[in-house]
Order: structure tokens, then sequence, then C-alpha cells
């Protein structure tokens, strides 16, 4: 059995702002369930204290950290949907309404805030452990905010003769954690100002999280592959390249008790792939949300995304102005960029018997678009793995995808005697507006091969049991 400390910023059902939660919450509960101890370490937001308020802890410890500040930090331990869940308790940096920012502007304080949650994290673990029955043979951090602990637990003598060892997980390289040195003295009075793997005056989490990790992992095969090239590395392709012996690509799996249309309490009517006929009741429901004509058999077209360039706004909103002169209905929902929302409340506005947009999110919105539309557009400019497409699958919403990252893993183009879906190449208006009416031709002319698909397409599984193997097999190689 192994202990696997998973080191996070955010977890599904406490606090989250993207597919990053998901995975916190899915793959420690898979781990688990195959006989291993994997518990969660994460800050103690706001957020988190209204749900998990103090008094409910099972335990809580206190202690400083002796560096050029002093920051006073309790750990509460939890038990929540299963999971054993420690959260580092430091008022002073994480008691705020944000996670990450305020109203789309990061937190000045970001690098320091973020520092001092991995040093305590290797502080509380040394210290704790024989009281809390737990020593971690594996921390498992996750992205930029987790990734200083290889580099801190390398310059550690206990950590260096524990019998442990770290793995990182990217889950988006874009997101690197870049700050000036002088923004995190409780990293520099920890390891001093010139470790040879600074650059200048700049600390760049992630690079560094990379360099000192046993493992390094993307979440995709794909995205691991694109990492190793010169356009697909977020600017580190001379990093990568010094680490691709230790680099590979584990696919995310669904969680599919959250992403179930036979079961799935938020949408209009439940049905799966062999009442089909039931899933037109969600589309007539979703086209009187959206005050839509309601007609099955106009095609539905929906995207439910974060509103930035990375999910492919630059080239979608062009095409937009395009589409919108077909017999198609397209239903947009998120929020993001102002410049992006502008310019959707503009076009709604414009075209409103075609295109609706719902500045906004909730989960019973996202379900309803799944479970309503006919295809469901993830067009991205990069797509480290990707959920959504996912869930699209498992409710019979053909995806339209761009060739990338985990989407290339996951939907097969018409094309093939296997389709899943619609897949185009180049990340421009003219090839994604041919991959949609690829799909808009293929839904009026084949109406039999379509319902085909849509079961093929809910008989494909992304399950965490096997992502969970994978992991654990990488475990197994790195502690040998």
């Amino acid at each position: 059995m192994k202990n696997i400390l998973f080191a996070v910023s955010e977890i599904e059902g406490l606090v989250k702002t993207g597919g990053l939660a998901d995975v916190a919450k899915a793959l420690p509960l898979a781990l688990n369930k195959l006989g291993h101890n994997a518990r969660i370490v994460i800050p103690y937001y706001q957020q988190i204290a209204k749900i998990l308020p103090k008094d409910n802890a099972i335990k809580s410890y206190a202690f400083p950290l002796n560096l050029n500040i002093t920051y006073q930090v309790n750990v509460h331990v939890f038990e929540h949907t299963g999971l054993t869940i420690y959260c580092v308790d430091i008022a002073t940096l994480f008691d705020r309404s944000g996670i990450y920012g305020d109203d789309y502007h990061a937190f000045e304080d970001n690098g320091e805030r973020f520092s001092v949650f991995s040093i305590a994290i290797l502080y509380f673990f040394q210290h704790f452990a024989t009281q809390l029955s737990f020593s971690p043979n594996i921390i498992h951090c996750n992205d930029w905010h987790t990734a200083l602990i290889p580099m801190l637990f390398k310059h550690d003598d206990y950590w260096k003769q524990a019998n442990c060892d770290t793995i990182l997980t990217i889950h988006n390289g874009a997101f690197q954690g870049i700050f000036s040195k002088k923004s995190v003295p409780s990293l520099i009075s920890k390891l001093g100002t010139s470790h040879p793997n600074y650059e200048h005056d700049v600390v760049n989490f992630l690079k560094l999280g990379i360099v000192f990790a046993g493992r390094v992992v993307a979440v995709s095969p794909n995205y691991a592959q694109e990492l190793l090239t010169e356009l697909g590395s977020h600017h580190l392709f001379d990093i990568f390249q010094q680490v691709k012996h230790k680099t590979s690509g584990i696919l995310n799996g669904c969680d599919y008790k959250d992403w179930s249309p036979e079961q799935d309490q938020l949408i209009h009517t439940p049905y799966g792939p062999n009442s089909l006929e039931k899933k037109l009741e969600n589309k007539k429901d979703l086209q009187q949300q959206a005050g839509l004509t309601i007609d099955a058999n106009i095609p539905i077209v929906a995207q439910v995304c974060r509103l930035t360039d990375q999910k492919g706004l630059d080239y979608l909103i062009p095409a937009l102005r395009e589409l919108v002169q077909h017999k198609v209905q397209i239903l947009i929902a998120g929020t993001g960029d102002p410049i992006y929302v502008d310019q959707l409340e503009f076009l709604a506005q414009k075209h409103p018997d075609k295109l609706h947009f719902h500045h906004g999110y909730s989960e019973k919105l996202a379900h309803s678009y799944m479970a309503g539309a006919d295809y469901f557009l993830v067009p991205s400019l990069f797509e480290p793995c990707g959920l959504t497409q996912m869930y699209a699958l498992a409710y019979g919403t053909l995806p339209i995808v761009r060739e990338v990252g985990g989407l290339k893993d996951t939907v097969i183009d018409l094309a093939f005697d296997d389709a899943t879906g619609v897949v185009f190449t180049q990340p421009d208006c003219s090839h994604l507006i041919a991959a949609i009416r690829r799909g808009l031709l293929f839904y009026r002319e084949y109406p039999e091969r379509y319902k085909n698909l849509q079961v093929r397409a809910m008989d494909t599984k992304f399950l965490w049991h096997d992502s969970a193997n994978q992991y654990l097999e990488l475990y197994e190689t790195l502690l040998r």
C-alpha cells in the first residue's frame, strides 16, 4: 500500500475554478479504491471555511514558520466525500474572498502565498507524521501552485533520506507562476538569493518543479508529446528537452457518476443509448429556456467554457458571423475576458433567433447544454486534456474539436469507421467553419448514421480506474 499526498490548490466540491479541481477529487478516490491511502492537502480558503468550519475539524495543529516573516500556520484535518483532507490555514494569505485573484486580477502576493503553502506542507508532514499515522511515499504535486515542493524536497536533508519522492502533473503548462524574487521572501529566505535555477531576478515555479520532480506527467499522451516541441512547450522547450527521459502522459478520466444522462437529476429528462428519443425532450427544453424556436429538426451547437484565447475564441467569434447564415442554433455560456463577453453579447443581440449567449456558469446550465445539444464545441488553441468533450461523448452530444492535446486522444473524426465526433486541424476561422458545416451536413443527410455515432460515443469510456493504475505504475517505478 502506498501513502500518496495529493498537493493541490483546488478540489471539486469545496473550491473550483477548472478541471484541476475535478482531477484532485477523482484521482485520489480512484487510488483509494485500488487499496492505497491517498489524501489531499489544500489551502484553507475562505470558501472552504464556509463548508468545513474549524469546529468540525478532527484535529488542529499550529506551528510557526521561522523565516524573515513569521506566519502562524494551523492545519485542520477533515473527512469529506470519502477523502481525508488537510487544510493549511494561513489567515494572512488565504482568508480572502478570491482564490487566485479578484475580478480577473491576480493577487500581487500569489508567489508568496503558494511558496509558504509549499514550505508548510513539507514542514507539517515532517513534524507531525507520527501523530497523523501517515507518512507519504509520494507527494503528488499539481501545476505551478505546488511546483516548488520538488525543489524544496531536494534541498531538505529529512526528505532526501525519506522513503518518498515527488511527481508533478502539468494540467496547463501555459500558467507557470512567474514572480520576481522580491515578491517571494519566504522562498528566498529558505533557499537563498543565488540558486542556479533562478532566472536573474525571476522565479518560475513550474520550471523549478519540472527540473526537480522525480517524474513529470502531462494530462494526456498527446499533450506530453506537444510539450517536447518548440511550438507546444509554452516557451519551456529547452527545459522539457532536458527532462524528456522522465516525462510522460496519462489521460485524465471522467467521473461518470456526475456525468451520466441516465441518472442526471439536473437535466429535464434522463435518457440513455437505448432511449435517445428522450434526448429530444432536453433539446426542446433548452430551446425554450434560451428563447429560441422549438424545433427538434434544427441542430443545436453548444459551448460551455472559460472565455479565453485558449478556448479558440479568437477564431470562433469571426466564425459565428458566418455560421448564423445557416439553419442552426448556437448556444454559448461562460465567463472570462470582457472583450469576448462584449462581442458575444453583441452577436446574440444581432441574431437572437440563431445565437444565444449566457454570461455565467452553473452546474445545471452545463448539464442542460450537454443534454440538449446535438454538437458540443471544443475548438481550443491548445487543450492539455479537456473534460467537456468526454462529458459530451457520454451524453451522445458529438464533440467538434481541434486535433490538439487530449482532444486528439479522445475524439475520432467522421472519416473513420469508429468515429465519435468531428475533428479539424488548423486553429483558424475557415477550418472551424468547415468542421461545423461537416457536422451539420452529416446530421441532416445521414440521420441513422448520426444516431449510431451517438450510441458509440455514449459507449466510449475514460475511466479513472485506468488512469489511477497508470499512476501507480509510475509511483512503483519511481520508488524502485
